[in-house]
């Protein structure tokens, strides 16, 4: 009787091949290789996450706040004392000073005068806005205008020439730019003041004079102050303060609208 032969062994041999160490190496630089690619792709992925995010600083922006931003922005309808619970890059929720006058000029020549305009026009002066107001009682008028030089040595030189103007015969900065319902004009001027943006790009200042709104003169008392130079630049004086004070506002106003919208973009 046929006896069949017992299963024998598979074709090949009797065991799977060997993997050689060579083949296992390979797998695991190809894994290795694979991984890498894998978090670098996460890694490329971050970062353009990270730069979605990134705020980059817009130097041209600056350079031409006076332009970019609208000019109920920059000179608003009120300015003047902010709140205390105002944050910073939030210009709004500012008493005391209430807009009357904006001027449609820009030109340097026809808002600046004295030795600013003449120093503006030997250092290349772009533009000038500028604007009137009223402080609250009504009593004080402010010629407001913010200044843009093509260079930030332009700014500073602009800036110590302000606090070198004379007190006794002072050399008004600013034009006036008369209102409807005051007597505002240059020869009400009484006082200066200025301050810069403090912005490396943003090369402008803020230059204001102010004085009576009802036109009356300052610093010409009668007998018998009148004969007495301290006495008439005390008479002054409280507009130079004045006139000091709502520039470092407007100045520092501008600041936060740079830090809220306009110095990154």
């Amino acid at each position: 009787m046929y006896q069949p032969h017992p299963p024998g062994p598979p074709p090949g041999g009797d065991e799977r091949p060997r993997r050689g160490a060579g083949r296992i190496v390979g797998g695991i630089l190809a894994a290795g290789v694979g991984l890498l690619v894998l978090l670098g792709g996460g890694g490329v992925l971050a970062h353009a996450v990270s730069n979605s995010r990134q705020e980059i600083p817009n130097k041209a922006y600056r350079e031409n706040l006076w332009r970019n931003v609208p000019v109920e922005s920059l000179l608003p309808a009120e300015i003047g004392l902010q709140g205390p619970e105002k944050k910073l890059g939030d210009p709004s929720g500012e008493r005391g000073w209430r807009r009357v006058a904006v001027s449609p000029e820009t030109s340097c020549d026809k808002t600046l005068s004295g030795k600013l305009a003449e120093m503006a026009a030997k250092s290349g002066c772009v533009a000038a806005v500028r604007a009137t107001y009223l402080d609250i009682t009504g009593g004080t008028a402010a010629t407001i205008a913010i200044v843009t030089f093509k260079e930030e040595k332009a700014k500073s030189d602009a800036v110590d020439l302000m606090g070198q103007l004379p007190g006794e015969r002072p050399d008004h900065a600013v034009h006036a730019l008369a209102a409807p319902g005051t007597k505002w004009n240059d020869g009400a001027r009484a006082g200066n003041g200025g301050y810069p943006v403090m912005d490396l790009d943003a090369h402008s200042i803020a230059v204001v004079t102010a004085g009576p709104a009802d036109g009356r003169t300052a610093g010409r008392l009668p007998q018998p102050w009148g004969r007495k130079a301290d006495s008439q630049r005390q008479d002054r004086s409280p507009w130079g303060e004045t006139a000091n004070g709502l520039a470092a506002t407007v100045a520092w106003r501008l600041s936060d609208l740079i830090s809220k919208a306009g110095a990154r973009r």
